[in-house]
């Protein structure tokens, strides 16, 4: 409470400029126990008090008086326009007897405005928060599918390589087919008149010969290639399976940032309630 007739009858003069000191829209009204003694509209708005009215009997200023202790309310009053915070100090002389109040009081249109602001910012703040969190998983599934595509790349490798064996066996076949085929074709002049079938024989041992180890040429070459292709999707899903961490990892810190700053929103709420 605030103490001394004189403090009360001070603040009767400065009653006109309280709300041309202040950084936001107030009202002021100073009263002793049953009338308006000051009273000066904010500069956007006024509930129409006057010097000389009675105080409300139901009202605020009342509970004040009667009850000795600060009160801090919020007014909806369609008489008196749009809804108003006020705060009510009572005044008491040197006896401990109450002579007075002093009340300040401002609109909650800012408020609500402000309040619709941070609400429309919540929503759309949300909304990014969800497709943030999207686009974070997102990035980590694309991370694990590349890392799963560039094993599997890497088996196919291997089950390639292994296929040298093979070839290598087809070339050894092939170089030992056309050695019988030169052998049975030398045995087939020798015999003259009596090898000329046998020399045909020859002659098909040693084109097959000759055709295997040309596929078998081929087939390298077509496996090198494709080992090569195989290598170039292995290096680029590691790429991408890199930059797709790097973004899973980005977009977790904008998601932390946005996670705070959604708790900044909620101190801001609070802040506007306090106003």
């Amino acid at each position: 409470m605030i103490v001394g007739r004189d403090v009360l009858e001070a603040f009767i003069k400065v009653t006109p400029y309280i709300n041309k000191l202040l950084p936001i829209d107030v009202f002021v009204e100073v009263a002793d126990t049953e009338f308006f003694l000051a009273y000066q509209p904010g500069l956007t708005f006024d509930i129409k008090n006057k010097v000389g009215d009675p105080v409300p009997p139901n009202g605020p200023m009342r509970h004040a008086v009667a009850t000795r202790q600060h009160v801090e309310v919020v007014v909806d009053d369609p008489a008196r326009g749009a809804a108003f915070k006020i705060l009510i100090e009572p005044v008491i002389d040197e006896n401990n007897q109450i002579i007075g109040q002093i009340a300040m009081g401002s609109t909650l249109e800012n408020q609500h405005r402000l309040n619709e602001i941070i609400k429309n910012f919540t929503t759309a703040f949300r909304k990014v928060n969800d497709s943030t969190q999207e686009i974070m998983e997102a990035a980590r599934n694309l991370a694990v599918i590349g890392e799963k595509l560039s094993e599997l790349t890497s088996q196919t490798q291997k089950s390639i390589s292994q296929t040298d064996v093979i070839i290598d066996m087809i070339k050894h076949i092939s170089m030992q087919t056309k050695m019988l085929g030169l052998n049975a074709a030398i045995e087939a002049a020798r015999a003259g008149e009596q090898g000329r079938g046998f020399a045909v024989v020859a002659e098909e041992i040693r084109r097959l010969a000759e055709q295997s180890n040309v596929s078998a040429k081929n087939v390298t070459t077509i496996l090198g290639e494709v080992t090569q292709s195989i290598q170039t999707i292995n290096s680029q899903c590691k790429e991408t399976g890199a930059i797709s961490q790097e973004q899973a990892a980005s977009t977790e810190i904008v998601s932390d940032s946005m996670h705070n700053l959604g708790k900044q929103l909620d101190k801001l709420s609070e802040f506007s309630n306090i106003l």
